[in-house]
């Protein structure tokens, strides 16, 4: 009768993505060629009709793999490392292309890594045949995370599973000898929230702005309208923002504060991430041509420009900063359609022009914190050290030409016959001069927030300053329109 082995004497072999790393590498592998070489996509139903292990193969050679790398499940990592000081012998085998795997060899003193090459998908149970072939039945315990590790599972010593939720586990225990299980969902709620960008929803506000302009108080079902418009603008906008975050994975990781974003941190996997997104935009996109035709064809114009603007005009100078300032502007024009308000080209000069200067403001605030770092420029962007003095150049001036707009504004015919007392209407250009000078002085000092929008919600000065300019407003006396 043969001994039964001591654990440390039996091969520990570790999945790769899910696994050791909050990530999984095909998809990561998908994002970045859609992000740096958006014109070869159409290459990839191509290269899957040849086999998955020709897309992973393929997507490879693409594109280099990222020089930050994923982050690695802590837990586990921890145990790896236990398990390694006392001897014994750990594998990494990952249904992942050998040429795709980057720095993330480095992560962990592995004895050996088996993956996949252009003939060969390891993955299942052709993982299952590869081990077994090494070790016997029996000789290896493995850790997996997927449905596809079953098969390795069930010819192995003994399961170490990684799960996202609950159902996972249990399945895996039903079925399989288990000796660990280690949790790699560490979301929540907030954490989702945070993601989804629910303090960014309050740009959608803007939809209320040719509304309010042209003084349409005492209409209801426009309000409802308006409403209607606002959750479906935000639905899209959240699911672009996810979106976003996919695509410019590899550089929030270098980026000391966006690291942590869901993406980024790996706290969750990126297929929910996917889905989530698409589920949003869909939702929001329904919505929109529910509520108008017209309206639903300018989310797709947003979603299109939204796209664009991830996937190519980020990285080009200046440009980044008109498309943002054009994106700012389709929520105002959204409102147009919904309200059906008759806006001057008053409203659409300020607006341009104020968001200009914020847009400008998010740019100089990035590219001033990686100064501050001794980096040459923005990971991911068209900016370089230089390129300071201009683009707050840019931004103060188009803040400042936005006052000058409002205030030729308040002195025009319009806002006589829109208010009994219009004097008081020149209150508020007051305010926005001092509004936007403090917001570039608090830039300089480095006090801003990297999204202007954000700041000014948190920020007291600016909620002190709006109430000052309701006050003007109201005793301008409105006239209902």
């Amino acid at each position: 009768m043969s001994e039964t082995p001591h654990p440390t004497a039996v091969p520990l072999c570790i999945d790769l993505d899910g696994t050791f790393i909050r990530s999984d590498l095909l998809i990561e592998g998908v994002l970045r060629l859609l992000r740096h070489r958006p014109l070869d996509a159409w290459r990839l139903p191509l290269w899957l009709s040849r086999g998955k292990a020709t897309l992973k193969g393929e997507l490879a050679r693409a594109v280099d793999p990222p020089a930050t790398p994923p982050p690695v499940n802590e837990e586990l990592f921890s145990w790896l490392e236990e398990e390694k000081a006392k001897g014994r012998r750990i594998l990494l085998v990952t249904a992942s292309h050998e040429e795709a795997l980057g720095p993330v060899r480095d992560l962990f003193p592995f004895e050996e890594i088996i993956a996949s090459d252009d003939t060969r998908n390891l993955k299942g149970e052709t993982k299952a045949g590869i081990l077994v072939e090494r070790f016997g039945e029996g000789g290896f315990d493995y850790a997996g995370d997927s449905s596809s590790d079953h098969a390795v599972w069930e010819r192995a010593r003994k399961a170490i599973v990684i799960y996202h939720d609950e159902s996972t586990l249990t399945k895996a225990k039903a079925v399989h000898d288990v000796d660990r299980s280690f949790c790699t969902n560490s979301t929540s709620w907030p954490d989702w929230v945070k993601a989804l960008r629910i303090h960014q929803w309050a740009k959608n506000l803007l939809i209320a702005l040719p509304f309010l302009a042209g003084h349409h108080f005492h209409t209801v079902w426009q309000l409802s309208g308006l409403a209607a418009a606002f959750l479906a603008m935000s639905l899209c906008a959240s699911g672009t923002y996810l979106w976003n975050d996919l695509l410019d994975l590899e550089f929030d990781r270098a980026h000391p504060r966006k690291k942590k974003r869901l993406a980024a941190s790996g706290r969750t996997s990126l297929q929910r991430i996917i889905v989530a997104s698409c589920g949003l935009v869909a939702a929001g996109l329904v919505g929109g041509f529910v509520l108008d035709p017209d309206f639903g064809l300018l989310l797709l114009g947003y979603i299109a420009t939204t796209l664009s603007y991830s996937l190519y005009f980020k990285r080009v100078a200046i440009a980044d900063i008109f498309l943002l300032t054009f994106l700012y502007l389709s929520r105002v024009i959204g409102g147009i359609i919904i309200s059906e308000a008759r806006v001057s080209f008053w409203l659409f000069a300020f607006t341009f022009l104020l968001f200009l200067s914020l847009a400008a403001a998010k740019r100089y605030v990035e590219l001033r914190l990686n100064k501050s770092k001794g980096d040459g420029g923005i990971k991911g962007r068209g900016y370089l050290q230089d390129d300071l003095p201009t683009i707050s150049g840019l931004g103060i001036a188009s803040g400042v030409a936005s006052c000058i707009v409002l205030s030729l504004y308040s002195n025009s015919d319009q806002v006589a016959a829109l208010y009994h007392r219009h004097e008081w209407f020149w209150g508020i250009c007051v305010i926005a001069f001092y509004w936007i000078t403090r917001i570039w002085f608090l830039t300089h000092r480095g006090l801003m927030h990297d999204d202007p929008v954000v700041f000014a919600l948190k920020d007291r000065g600016t909620w002190v300053l709006a109430l000052a300019g309701l006050a003007c407003v109201l005793l301008a006396h409105p006239v209902p329109s």
